[in-house]
C-alpha cells in the first residue's frame, strides 16, 4: 500500500520537475526570479484547485498523490522568497505580495475546508531545515544551537524516555514528543538530501574524503529514522492506532527531492531520484519489519537485555542495582522501555541478594485481561507489595473496556 502511493506520488512530482527545468534552462536574466515565482504560483494555483475539486467529488484517494508535488512547490516557493531580495524591490514587491497573498489565501481556505494543516507545517519545517544549511553568520549559529536542542532532545528520549516524558506537564510531554516523532525525522530527511547535494554539487568533488564522510553520515541517519520506524511501527500495534510518519517522510524527500533536482545539471539529477526512492525502501522496509514485530516480543526481548545486565552487574558488584538507571553506561547504554503502555515503564526492585524485573502485561490492544507480569526474579524481596500495583492498577483505570 505504501509503495503503491509512493510510485503514483511521484508521478505528478516528475512532471513538475520536468517543467521546472524546461523554465530553468532558459537564458538567465534579471527576470529569472519573476519567471521562477510566476511558474511556482501557477502550478501552486493549479494544484489547490484541482485538490479543492477532488474534496468536492469526495475522491480523497486521488488527492493523496497530489500531496507530494504540492508540498514540494510550497516549499520551493517559501525559499526562492525568503532567498531572494530581487523578489521585495520597489519594482517587484507589487508582484511578489500579491502573489503571497493570494497562495496564504489557498492555504488558509484548504485548511478550513480539509480541516489539516498538516502539509503547511510539514512546508515551512523542509524549507527552514533546507535553507538553514545556506544561512551565515548570526542566523548560521541560530540554526547550530536549534539542531543541537533538537539532538539533545532526541537523544534524551532515545536513552531514556520513561524519565524524560513522566512527572513532566502535559504540555512538556505532548511537545517531546511532537519534536521526536514529526519535527525530528523531517529535519533527519532534509539533511541526508543537504549531504547528498553538498556531495554532488561540482562535477567532481575536490575533497574525496569529506564527500566519503557526507554520505556515510546521510547512510547513518537513514539507519537512525529507519530504527525509529521500526519502534514506533510497534507502538501502534500496541496501541491499535495509525502512524503517519512513513506517508510524511516520503512526503519530505519527495519535495527535497524536487530541490535537488532543480539545484544540480546534467545527470547529476539522477542523485534526486536515487535519493527519493533509497528513502522509500528504507521507509518501507522499516514499517513492514515493525508490523511483523508484536509487542510482547519486543518487550520480553529488551526486558532479556536488562536481565543479562542486571547479572553482569552482580558478577562485577556483588549485589544487584537498586535501580535499573544504575545499569548506565557500563551495562546498558540505554534503558529500552516495555512496548505495552507508552506511559509505563518496568517494574523492577533490587537489593543485595535479590531482585525482581517485571512490567505491566495486556495480552492485546482491547483485551480485558491486564496483569502484572514478571519476567525474572532472584531471591526474596522484604515487601511482597511494590509500585508494579500501582501501575497496574492506573493501567486498568485508564483502560476504556
Amino acid at each position: 500500500m505504501f509503495l503503491g502511493f509512493s510510485i503514483a506520488g511521484l508521478a505528478p512530482a516528475t512532471l513538475l520537475v520536468l517543467a521546472g527545468m524546461y523554465v530553468r534552462a532558459r537564458q538567465a536574466d534579471e527576470k529569472l526570479a519573476r519567471r521562477w515565482l510566476f511558474f511556482l504560483f501557477s502550478v501552486l494555483v493549479l494544484l489547490y484547485g484541482t485538490q479543492f475539486l477532488i474534496l468536492r467529488w469526495e475522491m480523497y484517494e486521488v488527492g493523496e498523490f497530489l500531496q507530494p508535488a504540492l508540498v514540494g512547490t510550497l516549499v520551493a516557493l517559501f525559499i526562492h522568497l525568503g532567498a531572494t531580495p530581487d523578489l521585495w524591490s520597489r519594482e517587484t514587491i507589487w508582484m511578489t505580495f500579491s502573489t503571497t497573498l493570494v497562495v496564504v489565501t489557498l492555504m488558509v481556505y484548504w485548511w478550513k475546508e480539509a480541516g489539516d494543516p498538516l502539509f503547511v507545517l510539514i512546508s515551512v519545517i523542509t524549507a527552514l531545515a533546507w535553507q538553514a544549511w545556506e544561512w551565515r553568520g548570526r542566523r548560521r549559529w541560530l540554526a547550530y544551537l536549534a539542531l543541537l536542542l533538537l539532538l539533545l532532545m532526541v537523544c534524551g528520549w532515545t536513552l531514556n524516555p520513561y524519565l524524560m516524558l513522566m512527572s513532566r506537564p502535559k504540555w512538556l510531554y505532548d511537545s517531546i514528543l511532537i519534536v521526536n516523532l514529526f519535527v525530528w525525522p523531517i529535519v533527519a530527511v532534509v539533511l541526508v538530501a543537504r549531504l547528498v547535494y553538498t556531495s554532488i554539487a561540482n562535477a567532481r568533488p575536490s575533497n574525496w574524503l569529506a564527500t566519503v564522510i557526507r554520505l556515510a553520515v546521510a547512510v547513518l541517519l537513514l539507519l537512525v529514522i529507519g530504527d525509529q520506524i521500526v519502534t514506533e511501527t510497534v507502538w501502534v500495534r500496541a496501541e491499535d492506532s495509525l502512524s503517519v510518519i512513513p506517508i510524511i517522510l516520503f512526503i519530505v524527500a519527495t519535495a527535497a527531492a524536487m530541490l535537488l533536482a532543480w539545484a544540480v545539471t546534467g545527470w547529476r539529477r539522477l542523485a534526486a531520484l536515487g535519493f527519493v526512492l533509497l528513502v522509500t525502501l528504507t521507509v518501507s522496509y522499516a514499517s513492514n519489519l515493525g508490523w511483523r514485530l508484536s509487542p510482547t516480543f519486543s518487550t520480553e526481548a529488551r526486558a532479556e537485555k536488562i536481565e543479562r545486565a542486571i547479572h553482569r552487574y552482580y558478577e562485577r558488584q556483588g549485589h544487584y542495582p537498586s535501580r535499573l538507571a544504575n545499569l548506565m553506561p557500563f551495562y546498558l547504554w540505554r534503558i529500552p522501555q516495555p512496548m505495552i503502555f507508552r506511559d509505563q515503564t518496568w517494574c523492577y526492585e533490587g537489593g543485595d541478594d535479590y531482585y525482581r524485573l517485571g512490567y505491566v502485561h495486556q495480552p492485546g490492544f482491547g483485551w480485558h485481561d491486564i496483569s502484572i507480569r514478571i519476567h525474572d526474579a532472584v531471591g526474596e524481596p522484604p515487601e511482597p507489595s511494590w509500585h508494579c500495583n500501582d501501575a497496574l492498577e492506573k493501567a486498568k483505570s485508564q483502560s476504556p473496556w
